[in-house]
């Protein structure tokens, strides 16, 4: 293993799995609260590693010694990439890292759906917003267990082929999967993209999971809709316009309330940590020992063999839900929202405090079949 002339001093989130085992070979790990975070914190450290909820721009890092930031996302909206570049700030995010648990999120949200409301998702016709990491997986998943799924993403389009339509027809889909990124300039910006005028395209009983960045929806404006269609929407939010505080109002009409945790399977976070690991390897010249699969955890349910005495959605609702149950957050996040004071928002206590998960690829199934094309393995 290359050594270092010095030791590094790294700064890093708390909620950053395995970030102490993999980096305190090469320096000294000060764990700190990512959402606080300050410059004093910062103003002597070699390396600074963050989640989602850190604004790395010039206020944090005026005048420190940082010489590299990692994010452990797939997102870098929080990222001031122009004033790291001015710097010379080396910088990585982590894309792709969370893809499968995003699409977990999704495939058990889709399964409460059927579970709680009677909807026969594989029949509907589904919308994904945002063809990147995530949105791709999610289409991917949806679209080989047979789904009609279509796409809206006007950058992936002028690259790549795909089932691309307009934004009118994805919002008249029957289930609307939204995975787009914050933006408020350029082409194509999403901040309120979802406004009165698209959301007057939904019909009663559509379903919106919304599980890529708050902002995105006007959510004034959906509350509005949401009570011309006397409440016949299905409305899953693991994200948030303003958090960590949320609208009450937003709240009270969605169906499944999560805080910002869709992407945090045990799996994800770890896949998120090792990438950035590898990145500051490379910024610094350095070697490790250290592997992937030394990296990241196996399941606590390692197969599962599925009856036949239920239909097909009943049996997949069960399976996918002994992995990964979206009910669970649900209840943590209201319960947590009732016995909290009005002064007290407790958003990150919940994600800090999270209780991992498992991604549905730990899960072994004896053959290929929905459940392989929905995000199981296979062992054969």
């Amino acid at each position: 293993m290359t050594t270092l002339n010095k030791k590094l001093r790294i700064v890093a989130d708390e909620n950053m799995p395995k970030v102490r085992a993999l980096f305190a070979d090469f320096g000294d790990v000060s764990l700190v609260d990512g959402r606080s975070l300050t410059n004093k914190q910062v103003i002597d450290a070699d390396v600074l590693l963050v989640r989602s909820v850190t604004k790395v721009n010039e206020s944090l890092l005026k005048g420190a010694s940082v010489q590299f930031v990692g994010t452990a996302t797939i997102g870098v909206d929080h990222i001031d990439q122009d004033y790291l570049q001015t710097k010379g700030i080396g910088f990585s995010s982590a894309p792709g890292c969370n893809a499968n648990a995003v699409a977990d999120y999704v495939v058990s949200s889709l399964c409460y759906l059927h579970s709680s409301k009677g909807v026969d998702w594989l029949t509907k016709k589904i919308g994904v917003i945002g063809f990147g990491n995530v949105g791709s997986t999610v289409y991917k998943r949806l679209s080989s267990a047979g789904c009609d799924v279509s796409v809206f993403d006007p950058f992936k389009q002028a690259e790549v082929e795909g089932p691309f339509v307009s934004f009118e027809e994805i919002m008249q889909s029957e289930i609307i999967c939204l995975h787009a990124p914050l933006t408020k300039e350029g082409s194509h910006p999403t901040y309120h993209m979802i406004n009165s005028k698209m959301l007057s395209y939904l019909k009663p009983n559509v379903s919106i999971i919304s599980a890529g960045r708050g902002g995105v929806i006007d959510e004034v404006a959906l509350a509005k809709r949401y009570s011309e269609l006397d409440e016949q929407l299905n409305l899953i939010f693991d994200v948030w316009e303003g958090e960590p505080e949320i609208s009450p109002t937003t709240l009270s009409i969605v169906d499944i309330a999560t805080p910002h945790i869709a992407g945090y399977s045990k799996q994800g976070r770890e896949i998120g940590t090792f990438m950035i690991y590898e990145a500051f390897l490379s910024h610094f010249g350095l070697d490790s020992s250290k592997f992937y699969k030394d990296c990241v955890s196996k399941g606590y349910i390692s197969s599962i063999v599925s009856g036949h005495d239920s239909t097909q959605l009943d049996v997949l609702s069960k399976i996918v839900h002994s992995i990964y149950d979206v009910m669970r957050d649900d209840s943590y996040m209201r319960s947590a929202y009732k016995r909290c004071s009005q002064k007290k928002v407790p958003f990150d206590d919940l994600r800090k405090n999270y209780i991992e998960r498992d991604e549905l690829n730990t899960c072994y199934v004896s053959e290929k079949n929905i459940f392989t094309a929905l995000g199981f393995s296979c062992r054969t």
